[in-house]
């Protein structure tokens, strides 16, 4: 049974296998004509913390393929979860009625958990701060489109790096690929945790801490920006310190490459002003829109369909 819990899981020709997915089902639905592959199949959609992109995206690809939908989009208040059902449990029964669950949850390796005793297949929709490998999917797919290469680049991963799923998962996918090398520019207060450290060396990634994104930003190809993501703190004063840490300007803009790219999961707050947006060098949209091609593709990589 295939389950996609985290972007290590992954190898060469597996990518490439779902790139390939991918830019299959892009062509179908850009000319209006999308294979029913999952006919008959229905997904559960079960999001124990909030998401728009994520969520959405994930729904509009079964529907595109022909499945039927169950979705809790709001599991934490509206399943039997907040009756005090543990996840094992609650992936049990939605085994039951569905051939794929996704599910994404506040609480890290509970995708893991519910996997162990799921009898059908268990896509990790984002767990915590731990992993989210469909969005690192569709930016190394995004990175591919743009740049027409995935090695041989420099890649600034900027803002809350300590609870960045998005790079826990995209970074061990680019390190599959020759001579990537990061920069993690964070404030100290956010610096990636010692348990990422710890496995990004074991994994022999290339990576470099820094303090200021001047520093690098004239030599990067890709400018990966993140949230710093308020619901990750306790208190809301330590919030406030780090917010507003790193702002991406015009300055900025500036000082990059030319042929550089500006990326960004999204939702963004302030960390990237809307007057870059402007610039076509930035391109979280067209980022965003590759989440359903990589997700159409996912479901049938999973199902073998």
């Amino acid at each position: 049974m295939k389950h996609i819990l985290k972007g290590e899981q992954f190898n060469k020709v597996e990518v490439e296998k779902i790139f390939a997915l991918a830019s299959k089902m892009e062509k179908e639905v850009e000319s209006g004509k999308v294979n029913e592959r999952l006919k008959g199949k229905i997904v559960a959609s079960v999001f124990f913390e909030p998401s728009t992109r994520t969520r959405l995206s994930f729904e509009t690809s079964a529907l595109r393929l022909g499945a039927r939908v169950i979705s809790a989009e709001n599991a934490a208040e509206n399943s039997s979860s907040h009756k005090g059902e543990t996840i094992e449990d609650t992936f049990k029964m939605l085994a039951s009625y569905a051939d794929i669950i996704v599910m994404r949850h506040k609480e890290i390796f509970m995708a893991e958990r519910g996997a162990k005793v799921s009898r059908s297949p268990v896509v990790n929709a984002g767990d915590g701060y731990n992993e989210h490998p469909s969005q690192g999917l569709l930016d190394l797919y995004t990175i591919k489109k743009e740049l027409k290469k995935i090695n041989n680049l420099k890649i600034a991963f900027v803002g809350d790096l300590l609870y960045s799923r998005t790079l826990h998962s995209l970074v061990p996918l680019l390190n599959l690929y020759n001579k990537n090398k990061f920069y993690f520019v964070s404030p100290k207060e956010l610096k990636i945790g010692d348990d990422f450290r710890k496995r990004f060396k074991e994994l022999k990634v290339d990576f470099e801490e820094v303090n200021d994104l001047n520093k690098v930003i004239k030599e990067v190809d890709v400018v990966y920006m993140t949230r710093v993501q308020k619901e990750r703190f306790k208190k809301e004063s330590d919030y406030n310190k780090v917010k507003d840490s790193f702002v991406f300007s015009k300055e900025h803009l500036k000082l990059m490459k030319k042929d550089a790219i500006i990326m960004h999961p999204l939702p963004r707050i302030n960390e990237i002003p809307a007057e870059i947006d402007l610039d076509p060098r930035a391109i979280y949209f067209k980022q965003a829109k590759n989440g359903l091609y990589i997700r159409m593709a996912i479901l049938c990589h999973v199902l073998d369909k």
